[in-house]
């Protein structure tokens, strides 16, 4: 009787120390899981810097491809404006050649036509970006 008890407290003593290092290993395997999702969670902010610093990158080129357009597109018509006063000049005059005026003034309007496309374009992107 006094052999089984023996037995019996080392069996319970083996288990205890099993159990112990089962919760030991668990532990451990815990404490590397939370290090791993650390390391994941900050490489995932280093990423997200570099995405934000690359958008407000864009962003500032794009405003600044904007105010060029807008003004080259300020120059365009100003341009345009001062043809319309000398066509409307000269057209009494025997020197004006209207066919050729006619073709200048369809070019600058497909120019105009294309930086104002240029320039929606480039509305649509910043938006998107905002």
């Amino acid at each position: 009787l006094q052999c089984i008890s023996h037995r019996s407290s080392k069996i319970i003593h083996y288990l205890a120390l099993a159990n112990a290092f089962s919760i030991a290993t668990n532990r451990f395997m815990l404490r590397n899981n939370v290090d791993d999702l650390r390391e994941r969670m900050r490489l995932l902010q280093h990423d997200r810097r570099a995405n934000i610093d690359l958008l407000e990158t864009n962003k500032v080129s794009n405003e600044k491809e904007i105010r060029r357009l807008k003004e080259e597109n300020e120059k365009l018509r100003l341009k345009m404006s001062d043809l319309q006063k000398r066509v409307e000049l000269d057209h009494g005059s025997n020197h004006f050649d209207f066919k050729s005026m006619k073709k200048f003034v369809l070019q600058k309007r497909s120019e105009y036509d294309a930086q104002k496309a240029s320039r929606n374009k480039s509305d649509t992107i910043l938006k998107k970006l905002k």
